[in-house]
């Protein structure tokens, strides 16, 4: 465990507020980790003290600005093993860009024939990226698969990474399971088969030591905000002799060393890549954040995220309402665990822990496809960061017993829905929901998935001369969405289509606006997919006459 923790999180400020009556218990880290003062405070020096555009001016701020500037690129470059320094370490907004310039900058190599390797618990950031470049270039994206445990199945990525694989991306850390997954290898892998490698960094680079020349990333991306950094600013690391081949994708001032009417030359790097005015201030707090970082120890760090996570992971899996995912108690992990409370979903188990004053993360957590394959519409997250503590834990687990005169989790969402917070209509159409169920043969269909919380659900609706005569749901959402697709439900019965595609508002205003902010999306998520669904039958319908005319 790190030691002094106690006096490590006076560092952070936040960690003392309350929310409501309780304690701040923050669990989100693999979201977004918090910042301590020595990282924040170089804004207000550089602001106060040196504030000026950097390689731009022939005066002393803005010199200044732009050797601080550089230095932060020669440090974080260190922070991840880069011996070549700021020419092999681009700033970049924050991982998903990174993954963006290699992307864009290998398109041109690409086409038929080639294959794209990435794994099922990539991230949105990632798979969707990859899967773009494969549509505009005619290249295959392939998957390596995951086994039970949550690990990727290493033979089927010998099987997969061959003569035609042209890129393998994959991430270090899943940020579901927890899982550290095997980037040396599948370097060896892709290298022997003529392949690039780019490293999803976001989860490793603030949880553990990274030696991005050990593990021979040709690539490797990471975000600031994840390592007790701003937001705002990442870092994307390529092998110099790679960077200097790539074409960039963003143009403008500063990365360019000539430029005439007809043609332009691009500047060294790693300015090639950093078009406009930098994020300048964030950049160099982004070096403090490694120097904070370092300071505690990399090594220690991940042995205190890991111990957190042994620790949360045996207590949830003792439990008999508790499925857990990703690799087994024993299996060195990142610091979180993924987890589904039965019966609850995870949107409703995040509104009550927020009760308590604890923050988790409830949806796919941008793995949509990971999720489909474990077969779940979304899961909780629990995840550690260096200042959480084991009774930081304990209050989450606590907190799903319930405490005195509760009988668990199901039981508190009852009361919370039948608190004066939310309408009684809302608990009223959660104990008796209307219409709930599919129909034979509708007339139309309408799929919903809402990624940010794991609500997935379908209306069904009969129509007969431009009218309602039934509607039905099928529901794998909150408790909040479900009752809301009941009333709604019951409210469009007998009405007409253009009525139903004309909605605006109408599930709020019934309900007086009693509701919190944080569930708002539950409340119209439901009125905004009927919406749609009317709307698009119509325009079906018109199309149909226009083409018959």
């Amino acid at each position: 465990m790190v030691s002094d923790i106690s006096e490590l999180r006076q560092d952070f400020p936040v960690l003392e507020r309350r929310v409501g009556d309780e304690p701040l218990t923050y669990l989100d880290n693999a979201a977004t980790t918090q910042t301590p003062t020595q990282v924040y405070e170089v804004y207000e020096e550089f602001y106060e003290g040196y504030n000026a555009n950097v390689h731009r001016g022939i005066h002393a701020l803005s010199h200044e600005a732009s050797i601080a500037y550089e230095e932060a690129h020669d440090r974080l470059a260190e922070f991840v093993g880069a011996s070549g320094g700021r020419e092999e370490m681009v700033f970049t907004k924050n991982t998903t860009e990174g993954i963006n310039i290699v992307a864009y900058g290998l398109r041109d190599q690409l086409g038929p024939g080639d294959e794209i390797v990435l794994t099922e618990m990539e991230h949105h950031a990632s798979l969707v990226t990859w899967q773009q470049v494969a549509e505009r270039t005619g290249a295959e994206v392939r998957y390596v698969r995951v086994d039970d445990d949550g690990r990727l199945d290493v033979e089927h990525a010998k099987e997969l990474i061959g003569p035609d694989t042209a890129v393998v991306s994959v991430a270090h850390v899943s940020n579901v399971l927890g899982t550290v997954n095997p980037v040396e290898t599948l370097a060896e892998l892709a290298h022997d088969a003529g392949a690039y490698v780019l490293v999803d960094g976001a989860q490793s680079a603030p949880t553990r030591p990274v030696d991005v020349e050990a593990i021979d990333a040709d690539f490797f991306a990471f975000s600031g905000h994840k390592m007790a950094g701003p937001t705002g600013i990442g870092g994307l690391y390529g092998k110099r002799h790679l960077l200097e081949e790539l074409d960039p994708f963003c143009f403008g001032g500063e990365m360019i060393s000539h430029v005439t009417f007809d043609d332009a030359k691009w500047n060294e790097l790693p300015w090639k890549f950093e078009a406009g005015t930098p994020p300048i201030a964030s950049g160099i707090a982004l070096a403090a954040a490694a120097d904070y970082l370092d300071e505690i120890g990399m090594e220690r760090v991940r042995e205190h995220e890991d111990e957190l996570a042994q620790y949360a992971l045996e207590r949830l899996e003792a439990r008999d309402d508790v499925e857990t995912y990703g690799p087994p108690p024993g299996v060195e992990r990142t610091g979180l665990v993924s987890f589904n409370v039965e019966g609850v979903h995870g949107h409703d188990l995040s509104s009550l822990l927020n009760d308590r004053g604890i923050a988790v993360r409830a949806g796919d957590h941008c793995t949509q496809p990971l999720h489909d394959v474990l077969d779940l519409p979304g899961s909780v997250r629990a995840s550690f960061y260096v200042y959480n503590t084991t009774e930081e834990v304990d209050r989450l687990l606590d907190a799903l017993d319930g405490g005195p005169g509760h009988d668990g989790v199901a039981e508190q969402v009852e009361e919370y829905l039948a608190s004066d917070r939310y309408h009684d209509r809302i608990y009223e159409h959660h104990r008796n929901p209307h219409n709930e169920g599919g129909l034979d043969d509708p007339t139309l269909r309408k799929h919903s998935e809402e990624t940010t919380c794991g609500d997935e659900g379908e209306f069904h609706v009969d129509v007969a001369d431009g009218t309602i005569e039934r509607i039905a749901f099928e529901s794998q959402s909150c408790a909040v969405s479900r009752a809301v697709a009941s009333i709604l439900s019951e409210y469009l019965e007998g009405r007409t289509l253009e009525e139903a595609a004309s909605l605006d508002g109408e599930v709020a205003a019934m309900l007086e606006g009693t509701f919190p902010d944080l569930r708002r999306d539950c409340v119209v998520g439901p009125e905004e997919v009927i919406s749609e669904a009317a709307r698009e039958y119509l325009d079906g319908e018109r199309a149909a006459v226009a083409g018959d005319d």
